[in-house]
């Protein structure tokens, strides 16, 4: 008979030197980017933004936060500068950033169904988005230069003879640097898209289409509710970028003719800081500390509200 004596006791197993050694060699570097990258540098930037620059030494204050409500209220006269038309234009960005969004749904669910050339469709529309920005922007600037657009847009709006790059001209340049922004992001959730659309089972389409069901119709009451989790998570992210909505102004035009975004004049500030101390670090900070508690407040907001009032259904 086996008594509680003689059973074998159950022992911790002990890790090895090398087994200690290997797991922390995958593991320290990770960790070491993480705490340099990201903890360090955003409690950093969130004591920046309370800070100020004077005589050679830091004091604490609200003066960014104050600095930083006047240039939106009244702007710059500067375009490259002007931090009220950088707002603007990012929003102008993010409506059509949604609108993308939306368009999105219908193209991969179009190529889901398997319409009319839909391989060729897929690649088209991809490929861009897996080259490199400078890449895209490259050939963009190209065809931005090319006598053959700048003749159609001579012709279209009876421009003067003379006009070459639209891009160059504060008229055009808004809309070439969104007509580019449409081209790169129709695609961008093609995968996520397609990902959740195969899972749907296909029973339940073919039930769908015996009863007499239409696209349109299969999309939005019977696909869409399906999805909805990734609905929500997409949605959510979109709308959390709202400060961030952005084209390749940097590449493009660098903010200049009145292109410029928020996320580009934050980044044109701090790459033209002339040292450590220069105040427009500490604003920037000072902004991006207040567009990130807005950003946040409104995700969370938009995702409550969505899962609250929008029920999933079940597979």
């Amino acid at each position: 008979m086996l008594t509680r004596s003689s059973l074998p006791k159950n022992k911790k197993r002990r890790f090895t030197a090398q087994e200690i050694f290997f797991i922390f060699g995958g593991v320290i570097l990770p960790l070491i980017f993480f705490l340099v990258f990201y903890v360090y540098v955003n409690f950093s930037s969130f004591l920046m933004a309370f800070q100020k620059p004077k005589d050679g030494r830091l004091i604490w204050t609200f003066d960014n936060f104050e600095w930083v409500f006047k240039r939106i209220i009244h702007g710059s006269q500067t375009p490259e500068d002007n931090l009220q038309l950088a707002f603007i234009n990012t929003f102008i960005t993010f409506l059509v950033q949604m609108v993308v969004f939306f368009v999105g749904i219908f193209v991969a669910y179009a190529i889901y169904k398997k319409v009319l050339g839909y391989k060729t469709f897929r690649v088209l529309l991809y490929l861009p988005s897996i080259l490199s920005s400078v890449v895209t922007c490259l050939f963009y600037l190209e065809l931005m230069n090319s006598r053959g657009w700048s003749q159609f847009l001579i012709t279209m709006f009876h421009l003067e003879a003379t006009f070459k790059n639209p891009l160059v001209d504060s008229r055009f340049s808004n809309a070439m640097v969104l007509l580019n922004y449409v081209w790169l992001n129709i695609p961008a959730n093609m995968i996520l898209w397609g990902g959740a659309f195969s899972r749907i089972p296909t029973s339940v389409l073919e039930s769908a289409r015996i009863d007499g069901c239409g696209w349109f119709r299969e999309l939005f009451q019977i696909v869409l509710p399906m999805i909805w989790p990734t609905m929500v998570v997409l949605l959510t992210t979109n709308i959390a970028s709202i400060f961030g909505a952005t084209g390749n102004v940097f590449l493009l035009t660098s903010g200049a003719y009145g292109t410029q975004t928020v996320s580009n004049w934050m980044y044109m500030q701090v790459q033209q800081a002339s040292s450590d101390m220069s105040g427009s670090l500490y604003r920037v900070s000072a902004l991006g500390l207040l567009l990130t508690v807005i950003s946040c407040t409104l995700a969370i907001t938009i995702r409550h509200f969505l899962n609250k009032n929008f029920a999933e259904v079940e597979m």
